[in-house]
């Protein structure tokens, strides 16, 4: 299930740190929840801002943790 541009390439991905993550989406606030569930569900999604774009921010809870390979 590999994601790739018009050439071929996968795509690239950046890491940021927590306190990059609370900030861009002002603390994990709920103001900025976007998921279908709000914060009932089990991974919930904000909206936040990072160097002046618009982001998305997926947060796990321990039970609902990712299969690494969902990333490549």
């Amino acid at each position: 299930n590999e994601v790739k541009d018009e050439e071929g390439h996968l795509p690239f991905f950046m890491e940021f740190s927590l306190d990059q993550l609370r900030f861009a989406t002002s603390g994990f606030s709920v103001e900025n929840i976007v998921s279908e569930h709000g914060e009932k569900g089990p991974n919930i999604v904000y909206k936040g801002k990072l160097d002046n774009k618009k982001i998305a921010v997926k947060r796990f809870n321990r039970s609902a943790w990712p299969d690494p390979r969902q990333f490549l």
